[in-house]
């Protein structure tokens, strides 16, 4: 049943839901449906226990919305281009997944102009310790807001690209995956609002304060980036945050039009009581029962 109270850890986190006694795998409908309304009105839902293929995954990704794969394409599943590889386990000297490239505050996709809606997480190892995802409730942080504020707000459009505002520097744990040549020219600049209306809620919220947003249409760049960091500054606030912990099995979905989200870091691994491997799908647009 879904889980009335937000998800324990921590304990001021106001936002957040654990749906129990369901399989994703068995392609129910009513499943479906317990999902979407959990992720709407949650932001984030975790589901216990999943037993799924990669293709089982991914078939149930099609249902949320339309999977997007990763510009990285060298970490993709090698079968299911739709998965992006999360790991810290190293292969003759290399990642096998994202490593450190998402310990930064940020928006799955916002760099794209039709950015993610959801992401889904499918985590299939897991360390003893480490290895959390950090949520911001972006819904309740613009509400926090004064109304004043929140009425200079509206209407102002954010300039975005791939990568990390408040840490550009290539290498840097803190950074964005660095991206190849021929990966970097891929890449535009887009716009997106700065205040958001979900497209099935209604419900507003600030969107892509923190990560690639880069600059405010007609704002000087030391104006925009003052505000985008005073914004990113109330939003990440420890109210508005609660952390997931994974274990084996574990499917999370959050919501990426009304939630910041950030990796903890996490050190190389060693062996199996320290490897994570989590299988990661970003899709766009809304299920088509909230469409």
């Amino acid at each position: 049943m879904l889980a009335q109270d937000p998800l324990p850890e921590p304990a001021l986190a106001p936002f957040g839901a654990v749906l129990e006694g369901l399989q994703v795998a068995d392609d129910d409908p009513a499943t479906l449906r317990r999902v979407v309304g959990a992720l709407h009105r949650h932001r984030v839902v975790a589901l216990r226990d999943q037993r799924l293929t990669p293709e089982q995954f991914v078939r149930f990704a099609r249902r949320m919305g339309r999977p997007q794969p990763h510009i990285k394409t060298e970490l993709r599943h090698p079968d299911c281009p739709e998965i992006l590889l999360l790991s810290n386990v190293f292969r003759e000297g290399r990642a096998i997944g994202i490593y450190d490239g998402a310990a930064y505050w940020h928006t799955d996709m916002s760099y794209e102009a039709e950015p993610a809606s959801a992401t889904l997480v499918h985590a299939l190892q897991v360390p003893e310790q480490g290895g959390e995802t950090l949520f911001c409730d972006m819904a309740a942080a613009y509400e926090a807001l004064p109304a004043a504020r929140r009425a200079e707000l509206e209407g102002l459009q954010v300039i975005h690209h791939y990568g990390n505002r408040s840490d550009p520097e290539e290498g840097s744990r803190t950074s964005a995956t660095p991206l190849t040549e021929e990966q970097k020219r891929a890449v535009r600049e887009v716009r997106h609002p700065l205040v958001l209306a979900h497209p099935a809620t209604g419900r507003k919220a600030l969107y892509g304060v923190a990560g690639s947003s880069f600059g405010i249409v007609g704002l000087e760049q030391s104006a925009a980036a003052g505000l985008l960091d005073e914004l990113k500054r109330h939003a990440t606030q420890e109210r508005f945050q609660r952390s997931h912990r994974y274990a084996a099995g574990d499917l999370v979905i959050w919501d990426n039009l009304a939630t910041l989200h950030a990796a903890s870091l996490i050190e190389p691994a060693t062996g199996p009581a320290d490897s994570r491997l989590l299988h990661r799908i970003s899709v766009k647009g809304l299920p088509d029962l909230a469409a």
